[in-house]
């Protein structure tokens, strides 16, 4: 009778546990963070929302309250099994709220490139293929992204080659394995990515991955987010779901230049 009793402690702690990580991975953390980029682009503030790795998760309108000028996709969107249906819904979610740029993760083609990209064209959702685009009509403010490293050979140089000293360079990528490289040799402010998930899950400072993180060093800044959704098996520890709202300012040496300029 008493080893019956620690059985079903056991099992109830482990049901409880395995409830909680459930939890864990069908809600999610909004953090914020207010941003100088280095460089030499006048604009106003804006405020852009980065998610990633939203895999099979359901979007709602009305999850994300915030008011933003664009939204970015880290990659992995979807993944094998999510109905194009769903696809289409996550998207609208998003287009709703601003403008959306996308690039590739490793998971995406899954479903399909040739799918994929007809229901980004449909949604108008921009994917940088390797490329850099303007933002705001700004030419020195540029939004730079690759395609996941693994399918295509030169992505990172591809993306810079419009690419100017001085510009202020936001870069994303799936995988933030790339950032070294890139911060090595070309101009960027802040980079950001996913993949990771975080470790997905943890225990205490032990996972597979790192945590999502967001630093700062030598006025470069690095966001990995811990993802949206899951990968393998819908569960999280010590990793909880997260999306970024990021408020986005000119360095302070282009300050200056705003009494002149009414650029964004």
């Amino acid at each position: 009778m008493y080893t019956m009793k620690w059985i079903l402690r056991i099992g109830l702690a482990g049901l409880s546990l395995l409830a909680w990580m459930f939890r864990s991975a069908h809600s999610q953390k909004r953090e914020t963070a207010v941003i100088q980029l280095s460089g030499n682009a006048v604009f106003s503030p804006f405020k852009l929302m980065f998610i990633s790795d939203v895999h099979r998760r359901k979007l709602r309108s009305g999850m994300f309250n915030d008011k933003v000028d664009i939204v970015v996709i880290g990659g992995d969107f979807v993944e094998r099994g999510v109905p194009a249906q769903r696809l289409r819904e996550n998207l609208q979610v998003l287009r709703e709220l601003a403008p959306v740029y996308y690039v590739f993760g490793n998971n995406d083609r899954e479903i399909g490139e040739k799918r994929l990209r007809e229901l980004f064209e449909e949604q108008g959702a921009v994917i940088l293929d390797d490329e850099s685009v303007e933002l705001f009509g700004n030419a020195k403010l540029k939004l730079t992204g690759i395609d996941y490293f693994a399918f295509r050979e030169h992505s990172v140089e591809d993306a810079f080659c419009n690419v100017s000293k001085g510009d202020s360079v936001i870069f994303v990528s799936h995988t933030p394995f790339v950032f070294k490289h890139v911060k090595q040799h070309y101009p960027v402010s802040l980079l950001m990515a996913g993949h990771t998930h975080g470790g997905q899950i943890r225990f205490g400072p032990f996972g597979v991955f790192g945590h999502g993180s967001l630093t700062s060093t030598s006025g470069i800044t690095e966001l990995v987010s811990n993802g949206f959704g899951t990968t393998s098996i819908p569960l999280r520890l010590g990793a909880k779901a997260q999306y970024h709202i990021l408020e986005i300012h000119p360095s302070p040496g282009a300050r200056h230049l705003a009494q002149s300029f009414s650029i964004r």
